[in-house]
């Protein structure tokens, strides 16, 4: 869980990523802390760009460098209950999604926001999702 104020208030925010991603995130060793601290940058928009329909791509430090040149992610952020990260990429091997891939990202966005909370936590226990907790 991750800790984000809201108009001074202070929430406990969910955070999850698809099984794939989470593969992708021990293959490219990427800390949770950074996947959470991804999460909380949507909010104030420093690395992060709001793609629409709840979709954010943020950037992910390589370790031992900065965020420009490091990793691309895309996350679906449902405002101070949940996140999920489903895709990630790294700058100098693809410069950005394209449309289809946006759309696809954006319907499955979609599916996730509308998503009860028993679903997820189905989803979680069958490892078809990945909850974020920091160690």
């Amino acid at each position: 869980m991750t800790i984000v104020t809201h108009c001074g208030i202070l929430i406990l925010m969910k955070s999850y990523s698809t099984k794939w991603f989470d593969k992708w995130t021990r293959k490219n060793k990427i800390s949770i802390e950074s996947l959470l601290d991804g999460v909380e940058r949507t909010k104030t928009k420093l690395g992060s760009v709001d793609l629409g329909g709840g979709l954010y791509k943020v950037r992910i430090a390589k370790e031992g460098q900065g965020r420009s040149g490091g990793y691309r992610t895309i996350v679906v952020v449902k405002e101070t209950k949940r996140s999920l990260y489903l895709y990630g990429f790294e700058k100098s091997d693809v410069d950005n999604i394209d449309e289809k891939q946006l759309m696809d990202l954006k319907r499955v966005a979609h599916v996730f926001l509308d998503m009860s909370v028993e679903k997820i936590n189905e989803l979680v226990d069958k490892n078809e999702l990945v909850s974020l907790e920091k160690k």
